[in-house]
């Protein structure tokens, strides 16, 4: 009682201390534990959605208004409205997008989000990847291989989001890895693990960024020309994280990057 008057005074970080008074009370004391950890979390993605809107989403709103400016203080020709209105859905679509990809990373690292269950074949989504990324690649004659040294590759879990982990993660080397560079897509099982590897030659990343690329909105510094909105690494490594996974990196700066993605091969 004296635990949940606290909680009630603000305090989520509080929990009831396990005691002598017997089976059932402890079983109960161990209930409320997990409820209010359950709370404290969801709570806490609350507020950094709220942080993250508060200070990540003004970019697209000041340029919408800044194109509204300029077309109002100039002209008034019907072809300056049409190309206003033409840049303004431009950016309200940038700016819907990212809302739902930051509710979807909120969803999935709380636990929040619907993951269905079914048998997935990794081996499957990394030749289905290829294929999506390859003119993109050829487009940056950029040379993308796939080595997968057996089939199939079997998990448990949500396709849609399996596949789009995935994507984020082969878009990202791609789009940080030189004209005339090479990225490799490899699967393959290790004990009662499915490894997934996306290896580039690109840029690299430099050691004190490392520890951060999964952060929401995070850009190094040598990458913001082409960054997009810092939310591809941190939605897929929330994936790996719903299907009791992870997500690594190993970088050299100036020689590449290798993302190591782990999931549990299903028995």
């Amino acid at each position: 009682t004296k635990t949940a008057k606290k909680i009630a005074a603000g305090d989520l970080s509080l929990r009831v201390t396990p005691g002598t008074e017997g089976r059932e009370i402890g079983e109960l004391a161990e209930a409320f534990n997990n409820m209010l950890e359950r709370i404290e979390t969801l709570i806490k993605e609350l507020k950094e959605v709220t942080d993250n809107i508060a200070h990540d989403l003004r970019s697209p709103i000041t340029r919408i208004r800044g194109i509204s400016e300029t077309v109002l203080s100039g002209k008034q020709e019907l072809e300056s409205y049409q190309s206003m209105t033409q840049d303004i859905i431009a950016e309200s679509d940038c700016f819907i997008e990212m809302i739902n990809t930051m509710l979807e990373i909120s969803q999935t690292e709380s636990g929040v989000a619907d993951i269905e269950h079914h048998p997935v074949d990794i081996a499957e989504i990394i030749e289905k990847a290829y294929q999506l990324f390859l003119p993109l690649a050829e487009d940056k004659n950029i040379k993308l291989h796939t080595d997968i040294k057996k089939k199939p590759l079997i998990v448990s879990g949500d396709r849609s989001k399996l596949q789009r982990m995935l994507a984020n993660i082969l878009e990202n080397a791609i789009k940080f890895t030189n004209d005339g560079g090479e990225v490799k897509v490899s699967g393959r099982i290790e004990g009662s693990k499915i490894l997934i590897e996306v290896a580039d030659n690109g840029i690299g990343i430099e050691s004190q960024d490392i520890g951060r690329i999964f952060s929401r909105f995070y850009c190094a510094d040598k990458t913001r020309s082409v960054c997009g909105n810092g939310l591809g690494l941190s939605l897929a490594r929330s994936i790996a994280i719903a299907h009791k996974g992870a997500v690594n990196v190993e970088s050299s700066p100036g020689k590449g990057s290798r993302f190591i993605i782990t999931l549990p091969a299903q028995s």
